[in-house]
């Protein structure tokens, strides 16, 4: 078996041999933020009508007083940014595909269908992971906020939001494997065959399974901190020069799209395909 600390290094190294496909991801990343952005100010501007016109008597009265196409243009807005993003999750899968297969290259963009139809596979499964967690901790957040109920029902809810987190982490841990199962088997159903799932982690082992991912969040953070410190000084400059500071906001947004956030995803996704590599070989050890 690979230490935790080379499975990681492999993974931080891989995105650095071939840049043009990293900053190929980034555009996507890019314009999918700006996109974000756009939706953003649209949204708090609208806000900011309906607060200027206030009261108004239903909420038909209110959306009415807003400028005409105002809604189409946000969900417009959120329906590029949410197929961008499919593509992007389509990308991370084959990243993690090529881990899988032992692959030293980065994967292409040519099969702009492919990658759509996995990114919606890996996006299912994030949902399917997220539900129960998601439910568990609105339970719990409104029956601790609620102030109807008694300080034992609030207590509870307090119980129950801790039970949602730490739930949470333990489905966050799983579904990266389910991913990795799903994407090594090509079937959908490969993500929800918890046996084939759980055998991979305990073939890797619980304790060896979280250490590479906290190494990989340590790493992360550590990169993350420096890249932040170097786009900052960058983005300041850039904003003094203009005498503006939504300028800095997006110079520091189109350098993390551009750069970091590609950078940081393909690295990741590449050590989740090595953790599954190193399930399947303790697999084969044991046989």
């Amino acid at each position: 078996m690979s230490s935790i600390t080379d499975v990681v290094k492999e993974g931080l190294k891989y995105p650095l041999n071939d840049w043009k496909k990293v900053l190929t991801l980034g555009v996507i990343f890019l314009v999918s933020s700006l996109v974000s952005f756009a939706m953003e100010y649209l949204v708090f501007d609208n806000i900011r009508i309906i607060s200027d016109n206030a009261p108004f008597d239903t909420v038909q009265a209110a959306l009415s007083s807003l400028p005409p196409n105002s809604i189409a243009l946000i969900a417009l807005s959120g329906i590029i940014s949410l197929i961008l993003m499919i593509f992007c999750s389509g990308y991370i899968y084959d990243v993690i595909k090529y881990a899988i297969e032992g692959k030293s290259e980065l994967p292409g963009f040519a099969d702009i269908k492919g990658m759509f139809v996995k990114g919606i596979r890996s996006f299912v499964v994030g949902i399917a992971y997220s539900i129960l967690p998601a439910i568990l901790f609105l339970l719990g957040l409104m029956l601790t906020v609620n102030e109807a109920v008694s300080g034992s029902v609030n207590m509870i809810g307090v119980v129950i939001l801790l039970i949602a987190i730490v739930f949470a982490i333990f489905m966050s841990l799983v579904q990266i494997m389910a991913l990795c199962n799903m994407i090594d088997k090509d079937e959908f159903a490969a993500a929800f065959r918890f046996n084939e799932i759980f055998a991979l982690i305990k073939n890797l082992g619980w304790g060896r399974f979280i250490g590479i991912l906290l190494f990989t969040v340590v790493a992360a953070m550590i990169i993350s901190i420096f890249c932040g410190l170097i786009f900052g000084a960058i983005a300041t400059v850039i904003s003094i020069i203009f005498g503006s500071a939504l300028v800095l906001s997006l110079v520091n947004m189109v350098l993390d799209s551009l750069l970091l956030n590609p950078y940081m995803s393909i690295a990741i996704s590449r050590i989740y395909g090595s953790i599954f590599n190193e399930a399947n070989n303790a697999e084969l050890e044991t046989i």
